[in-house]
């Protein structure tokens, strides 16, 4: 099956022009001709895509609210009367599986794209060396006191000043469950992905999860560092932000690393881990709990720098207290934009 002309540009941007499986995915969410004009005018209002597709602006409408409905498009933060296309693959993954009525087929071909086809974008990603959408939070209990500027770094401080919050289902598990993975995962029943300001305005107004108070945010934010899930955030500073809680059984960010070596996905936390050898028991404690497979246990801890993300969680596990998060990136780091 073909992409269609209209979405070829489309396919392209995703990274995917000649998948069959892309292309299915496109039948499924946009089932009539008129859905493809709307997505090949976007971005724009309803009254600039009327002109561009000579529809009319009530059917504009119908149809930009059905698509929407199905997360097949989405509105830019701020900015309710604007339509636009999802301009990466995994944003558009993640918000068409939480169309409440999608149907089996969504989740078993988002699956086979993103955990089979993917193999061959990575080389393309790594040689344009393009900037990871999210980055690794540090458990804040893992990092050491002095001298360590938190503020940007800190779950609980961006969670706790936000104006709205929201929860919703996890993506990620959710397409793993409905492949029938995913039964032995950490994670919490109870759900973990976290949004604030806009991108909570986005999930409520799509009637996806629940708004949850400041309180209720943190004792999530707890429940995933007891469960040694990886916060990841968008890798920026900015009032409004997600932060995914993660797993490596089901989670396409640490599939990228683990299975598909591509590292590049996901950018570090400022911190890295540091050993104290004297220290050590050897318990093989911190080797369970790294979702990064960075740590390999032989009498002694010895870990992969290369692939230590920073997120603190094999400290959580630490008995002896022998690992700490050091602070090894200035804030700089960190994207603005």
């Amino acid at each position: 099956m073909p992409i269609p002309e209209s979405l070829q540009s489309y396919a392209t941007q995703l990274g995917f022009p000649n998948s069959e499986t892309l292309a299915r995915i496109f039948r499924v969410l946009f089932d009539h001709e008129d859905d493809l004009k709307v997505v090949e005018a976007l971005p724009g209002n309803p009254a600039e895509i009327a002109e561009r597709t000579g529809l009319s602006v009530a059917r504009v409408r119908e149809i930009g609210d059905k698509l929407r409905a199905r997360g097949a498009v989405g509105h830019p933060l701020g900015q309710p009367e604007l339509l636009r296309r999802f301009p990466a693959m995994i944003e558009l993954r993640d918000s068409t599986v939480l169309w409440p009525d999608a149907p089996q087929e969504i989740f078993e071909l988002w699956d086979r794209l993103v955990t089979i086809e993917t193999r061959e974008l990575v080389p393309l990603l790594q040689s344009l060396n393009v900037p990871a959408m999210v980055r690794v939070l540090p458990v804040e209990r893992a990092v050491e006191a002095q001298n360590t500027i938190l503020d940007p770094d800190s779950a609980r401080r961006i969670f706790s000043e936000a104006e709205l919050v929201s929860v919703i289902t996890c993506a990620c598990r959710l397409v793993a469950r409905k492949n029938g993975r995913g039964k032995d995962c950490p994670a919490p029943a109870e759900a973990v992905c976290l949004q604030t300001n806009a991108f909570s305005q986005g999930v409520l107004s799509r009637g996806l999860g629940r708004k949850i108070s400041n309180a209720e945010a943190l004792r999530l934010i707890g429940m995933a560092e007891e469960a040694g899930l990886v916060h990841m955030i968008r890798n920026n500073i900015k009032k409004d932000m997600f932060m995914c809680n993660c797993c490596s059984c089901c989670c396409s960010g640490l599939h990228f690393v683990n299975q598909l070596g591509y590292l590049g996905g996901i950018a570090p936390s400022r911190f890295r881990i540091k050993l104290n050898r004297k220290a050590c028991s050897g318990c093989g404690a911190c080797e369970d709990r790294c979702r990064f497979h960075a740590i390999k246990v032989d009498k002694v801890a010895s870990i992969n720098l290369e692939r230590c993300f920073g997120c603190g969680n094999c400290a959580l596990a630490c008995p002896e207290e022998a690992l700490v998060l050091e602070e090894i990136r200035p804030l700089s780091h960190i994207r603005v934009k």
